[in-house]
């Protein structure tokens, strides 16, 4: 990573068991890596994301932990699911802070339908 800020990076909540997936939030960008023998990294860029989800049921709302999707204009991964993230209500609103700062600093806007009369 080339002077990049880590905001937060964490494992899955896999009930104890190991987890191969590490999850890496910068000031530019999701990380996302896999594997034991064969690594897959798949990136997202922050300025991309347009929107975020966080799901949660009874028994994740008492542990702290929660799904988070992010829906962007990636191409390879349009929508993408970080799940069983701890403390999953801070993790979303700071990768929607970190996403809105992305797109400020890059001058990235985002185009909607355009009605012509």
């Amino acid at each position: 990573m080339l002077n990049e800020n880590v905001l937060w990076e964490g494992k899955p909540f896999n009930y104890g068991i190991p987890s191969f997936t590490r999850y890496q939030i910068t000031e530019r960008r999701v990380i996302v890596e896999r594997g034991i023998f064969t690594k897959k990294r798949e990136e997202i860029q922050l300025y991309r994301i347009r929107d975020i989800t966080l799901k949660r049921n009874l028994l994740e709302r008492i542990l702290k932990f929660g799904d988070i999707t992010v829906f962007s204009t990636d191409t390879t991964s349009p929508t993408y699911t970080l799940r069983n993230i701890r403390g999953s209500i801070e993790v979303s609103d700071l990768l929607g802070q970190a996403a809105e700062n992305a797109r400020l600093k890059y001058k990235a806007q985002e185009l909607t339908e355009v009605q012509v009369q």
